[in-house]
Parts: C-alpha cells; sequence; structure tokens
C-alpha cells in the first residue's frame, strides 16, 4: 500500500508538469509551417516531359527526313494506350517518334536490305538519345529486323499523305556519303567527333550519324554524313574527306 501511494504521490507532482508541456507542445505545433508539395514544371505548349528530359514536338512534318537507328517494342506495351488515345496493338503496322505530330505518315527504309514500309506514328518514343524511332513488332518483322533488335533506317515523312489537300512535291532522293565502317563502336565515335569538326562550315545537312548494323558475325558501326541536297553539296563535302584521307562511298536513298 505504501508503495501504491507513493506512486500516486509522484504523479499528482509531476502532472502538472506534463499538462504544461503538452500545451507547449500544441502551441510549437500551431507554429509549424508545412513545406508545400513540389509544383509540377510548367512547359510551353508543344512540350512534354519523359524521365525529366523535355521534348519539343515540331510544328509540322513538311520534308522531314533523318537517318538513325530503329528499334522496336512489343508485349510490354501490348493493349495499353498510345499517346494519342489508341491502343497499342504489337501485331498491327505503327510507329513511335519523339517529335512528329501525331499522327504523321512516314516511309521507313532499312538501310541493311533496302526494305521500305509506309507507317503510321501514332506514340511517343524512343526515349533513349541513340534511337531514332520505335516501330511495332508487325512493322519490324515486315523491314526484317525482328530478330536483331535495332537496324540503321533512314525516316521520311511522306508530305503527299500527311497534307493531302495540297499539291504533293515532286519525290526526291536522299544522298548520304558512308566515311567509314568499324566492329569498334569507340572508332566509329571517334571519327564522328573528328568529322564534325572538320564539316563544321559544311553545307546544311552534313551532319555526322553513326549506325549499327546488327550482323551474325557482330555489330558494324557505319559513320555517315548527310543528308545532302545538291550535286555541289554532295561534292564539297566528297572533297573534304578526301583531303583528310577518307575516300567516301556515295549511298544514294530513294
Amino acid at each position: 500500500m505504501s508503495q501504491i501511494r507513493t506512486s500516486q504521490v509522484a504523479f499528482a507532482r509531476w502532472r502538472p508538469w506534463a499538462s504544461m508541456a503538452a500545451l507547449l507542445l500544441i502551441g510549437a505545433c500551431g507554429q509549424l509551417e508545412l513545406r508545400p508539395a513540389e509544383p509540377k514544371r510548367s512547359l510551353p505548349p508543344g512540350h512534354y516531359e519523359v524521365f525529366g528530359e523535355v521534348y519539343q514536338i515540331l510544328d509540322e512534318s513538311r520534308g522531314y527526313v533523318e537517318i538513325g537507328v530503329a528499334s522496336w517494342y512489343g508485349g510490354k506495351f501490348h493493349g495499353r494506350r498510345t499517346a494519342n488515345g489508341e491502343t497499342y496493338d504489337m501485331y498491327s503496322i505503327s510507329a513511335a517518334h519523339k517529335s512528329l505530330p501525331l499522327p504523321t505518315f512516314v516511309r521507313v527504309t532499312n538501310l541493311d536490305n533496302g526494305r521500305k514500309l509506309t507507317v503510321r506514328v501514332n506514340d511517343r518514343g524512343p526515349f533513349h538519345d541513340d534511337r531514332l524511332i520505335d516501330l511495332s513488332f508487325a512493322a519490324a518483322e515486315a523491314l526484317g529486323f525482328a530478330n536483331q533488335g535495332t537496324a540503321p533506317v533512314v525516316v521520311e515523312a511522306l508530305d503527299a499523305r500527311n497534307y493531302p489537300e495540297e499539291v504533293p512535291a515532286q519525290p526526291t532522293l536522299s544522298f548520304y556519303l558512308q566515311a567509314g565502317a568499324f566492329s569498334q563502336e569507340t572508332a566509329a565515335a571517334g571519327l564522328r567527333q573528328r568529322l564534325r569538326g572538320i564539316l563544321a562550315d559544311a553545307p546544311d545537312g552534313a551532319d555526322v550519324h553513326v549506325l549499327v548494323s546488327e550482323l551474325e558475325t557482330g555489330n558494324v558501326h557505319k559513320v555517315w554524313v548527310g543528308p545532302l541536297a545538291g550535286t555541289s553539296a554532295r561534292t564539297r563535302v566528297a572533297d573534304q574527306l578526301r583531303e583528310t584521307g577518307i575516300q567516301p562511298i556515295e549511298v544514294r536513298v530513294e
């Protein structure tokens, strides 16, 4: 009994201090300011953000032509919603592109085998710096690289399909110069950097690309310059390459 009374007395002495501490804590909490949630970044019209990277959508697709690496996406995205609200079907012909307006019809040419395919772009991607376009499985199969995974391609917007109300321009040819082909990626990257310095003052379109061809014997990394419009531009760039000891090979893409 004496122990119980002692505990009761101790609690009675401590209770006022506990009440005061509780009041002080409540008062302090009333003065705390909660940090507001980080606002979502506001982007200008025609821009979107994926994985922290901001991409800009082209105002139009007229005259668009680009060279790069194509990949394909399949089962993981089959049945999901595309960027323009359609349902992705890996067994139908379609494609994803980072900047072309949706939808846009393009012609994709596989530079390894010359196969061509008209594709409707209805999705966004691929979100890799070294990829130009993501094709559906069916499109990759039609172009002959479904088993490889990637292929070097030329992507050209079809103005006659995208702007049928306008008089279509006469089809033009795209010309490129192959400056080298290497089994080692580092060698191709080194030549690309070197040529970009040499061709800094070259005519518009004299950009340098590294294209990867996946072969059974291993990957081949090709260094291409272009597209080059007009005979004079091709001649000037070819002469610049020859002055550095490079014998370019002219490639024509219809």
